[in-house]
């Protein structure tokens, strides 16, 4: 596979993986009784929407595998403007990445598997209620905040600075970040064209020919690229 390839297929994955994460994200606000739910109403609502809440929950799942790749194929061989930001927020983005596909299985399979087993609504409340406090779910939850939504704004205003994405680009990733922390199926409908309108550019600027000073990441090179 050589450089060309490895661009387009990281490009495509810069596309995909975003779009992957709102698609299932707004099948997720679909299926959720807005507002507050409780952990028996959520499980309710998932019982009589299991196709739904299967695809969003695989589709949260394949965005965090995409989006690892994709992410740090952004990150610049040599220095420059900007060089510093982008690093930066492509590792968070990763690291982002990694914990959202965790928080996929952690977050989706739960309620599927209430409704599956008939559980009684006390055992479901305390269940969830316990989950709340548990270190390693409250350890993935932070990670995925923090690395897929203040990530994403650092590797943007990289980018900006680096002149790879034009300005619009940014406004569109503070919107992507704003639709994930608000409910609603219009806040999840935005999230989707956000994601759209951030990452083409961020894409693109891969294929671009100064796109050589970019690497397709790629694990075998990248204790060497750490030393450079």
């Amino acid at each position: 596979m050589n450089e060309t390839t490895r661009s387009r297929v990281a490009a495509a994955l810069l596309v995909i993986g975003p779009l992957a994460f709102t698609l299932g994200d707004l099948l997720r606000r679909i299926v959720v009784p807005a507002g507050s739910p409780s952990a028996v109403s959520i499980t309710q609502a998932v019982s009589d929407h299991q196709a739904g809440w299967l695809a969003a929950g695989l589709l949260n799942l394949l965005a965090g595998f995409l989006l690892v790749p994709a992410a740090l194929a952004l990150i610049p061989v040599t220095g420059g403007r900007g060089a510093r930001a982008t690093t930066v927020g492509a590792i968070m983005v990763a690291i982002g990445s990694v914990a959202a596909a965790a928080h996929s299985v952690a977050f989706f399979s739960p309620y599927a598997l209430y409704g599956k087993a008939s559980a009684p609504d006390s055992t479901i409340t305390a269940i969830d209620n316990a989950s709340e406090s548990y270190p390693l779910l409250l350890a993935v939850i932070a990670l995925f905040m923090i690395g897929m939504m203040l990530g994403s704004l650092v590797l943007f205003i990289g980018l900006r600075r680096a002149r790879r994405v034009p300005i619009w680009s940014v406004v569109a990733v503070v919107v992507f970040v704003a639709c994930g922390s608000t409910g609603g199926v219009a806040a999840g409908l935005l999230g989707v064209v956000a994601a759209v309108v951030a990452f083409v550019p961020a894409a693109r600027s891969l294929l671009q020919p100064d796109a050589a000073t970019l690497p397709s990441w790629r694990p075998w090179t990248w204790t060497s690229y750490s030393h450079r």
